[in-house]
């Protein structure tokens, strides 16, 4: 045998007994999956197959963190999508299961491929530090997504189950400085280039792939949510200063977006199922199926959220719809326009699910400079920059707490229902008590928190349940 897997079971005498198990036949070892480039080059092409295949990537965080804040509205009748919409989610619940195990499968082929490659002298010295730097940089991203959802979770950096079992809760604030310093490291060890150059050209505009901005952009969000809003302010500078990346304009605006590689996409999930699918999971979860009959409607926009929007304002005309059945008028999402793959393909068009744009980088510097107090004029112009290209009235306000609140209302205009902006930033901020309060009578204080599931809890005695569950 080459290896063996070690477990301890429980005998019927009650006695603990390890016992020794081939490891399965399909199992390859580490040194052999990092033996070579293109051994390596399949591993790391599997780890953002998963990250962007998982339902919690591709549609859920979307899905349930607009029904828990206050943009999107479920209509039907499905429990788990009622629980998410009037935030009564219970320890007994179940989709959050789905999310913490989806999360932290990722991060198992992340900190694999860490293990695998610092491992190994089998894989040619730059791609190693590249890869290592990508799975550093994809583990950031779920660590972020898992502490803005259940807040402190254990903090998993290897893959040997003896250490990795048992492990408790690690505080959100080390957590995230194991975002920065993954983030910081991926950011010196990218190239300013788009990964798959080849030997017949200069550079790859394949933004399903990272590349030294993508992690200066992750770097800005997480300095945002931890108040180091000086080096928030710098890393945004730095991705708005690449040439790399221009807003898209406002005459193309309603559907260049998101499309698959636009200039102001900075990274990007790859399409489901087939890389050449032209379509994403999120139009096909939110725009209806039929708009003939009202029971395809399974979501819809809150009204009152979109009265925010004047009429001129291109977010409100190109990125929503409206759909009148039986004298209702239902406003849905419509930032991505089609649900199927021959949709896409009769129009031409190819979309892919954007989880960082230029857009933000703009948001963020704006939030930043005004919180600091060190440049009002400056975060007003990044302000201004993204309602001049919506076509929304500007801003004019020049003192910091009236910034801040146009920011924070401008943040939630350009990022419904897109990724899980709205549900975070209300918590970030310490907004989410006041607003949902007001408006979801069956809202708690806890509900800003998923519980931990309950088959994770039983599974790791060390591993607590959040408070209020």
């Amino acid at each position: 045998m080459t290896s063996l897997l070690a477990f301890t079971i429980i005998i019927s005498s009650g006695c603990e007994k390890t016992v020794d198990i081939d490891p399965p036949l399909n199992q390859i070892t580490t040194s052999l999956v990092f033996s070579s480039d293109k051994l390596a080059t399949a591993a790391r092409s599997g780890m953002f197959s998963t990250l962007a295949s998982i339902s919690t990537q591709s549609q859920n965080l979307t899905t349930y963190s607009s029904l828990q804040a206050d943009d999107l509205l479920y209509i039907a009748t499905a429990v788990a999508l009622q629980e998410f919409n009037n935030n009564t989610y219970t320890a007994v619940s179940t989709s959050q299961a789905s999310i913490f195990s989806d999360w932290y499968s990722v991060i198992y082929r992340a900190n694999a491929m860490i293990e695998g490659l610092q491992n190994t002298s089998g894989t040619t010295a730059s791609l190693k530090t590249q890869y290592i730097a990508e799975a550093k940089l994809v583990r950031a991203y779920c660590y972020f997504h898992l502490v803005n959802t259940f807040g402190d979770v254990p903090l998993v950096l290897v893959t040997d189950p003896s250490v990795t079992a048992f492990l408790p809760k690690s505080a959100t604030s080390i957590i995230y400085a194991q975002m920065i310093e993954d983030l910081t490291e991926a950011k010196s060890n990218l190239g300013v280039v788009y990964p798959g150059v080849t030997a017949t050209t200069t550079s790859s505009n394949d933004r399903t792939l990272v590349n030294r901005f993508v992690a200066t952009a992750l770097l800005a969000r997480v300095q945002l949510y931890t108040g180091n809003y000086a080096a928030a302010e710098s890393n945004a500078s730095e991705v708005i200063a690449s040439t790399l990346y221009n807003m898209i304009p406002r005459t193309t605006m309603a559907t260049g977006v998101f499309t698959r590689d636009n200039a102001e996409c900075i990274w990007a999930m790859s399409p489901p199922v087939l890389y050449t699918n032209q379509y994403t999971v999120e139009a096909s979860v939110f725009i209806p199926s039929s708009l003939t009959s009202v029971t395809t409607f399974n979501y819809r926009l809150d009204p009152r959220f979109a009265a925010l929007f004047t009429s001129t304002d291109l977010r409100r005309t190109g990125w929503m719809s409206n759909v009148t059945l039986s004298g209702t008028t239902y406003i849905i999402p419509f930032k991505y326009k089609y649900r199927t793959q021959p949709l896409a393909v009769a129009a031409g068009i190819s979309e892919s699910q954007v989880v960082v744009r230029l857009a933000e980088m703009y948001l963020i510097r704006a939030e930043a400079r005004a919180r600091t107090g060190s440049n009002l004029s400056g975060a007003l112009a990044d302000l201004n920059v993204i309602q001049t290209r919506a076509a929304a009235t500007l801003t004019t306000a020049t003192d910091a707490s009236s910034l801040l609140t146009a920011i924070a209302l401008e943040n939630r205009k350009e990022f419904f229902c897109e990724q899980a902006y709205r549900w975070y930033n209300l918590k970030r901020t310490g907004e989410a008590d006041a607003v949902l309060g007001a408006i979801k009578s069956s809202y708690t204080p806890h509900a800003k928190l998923l519980p931990i599931p309950q088959a994770a809890i039983d599974a790791n005695y060390n591993l607590t349940q959040n408070p209020g569950y």
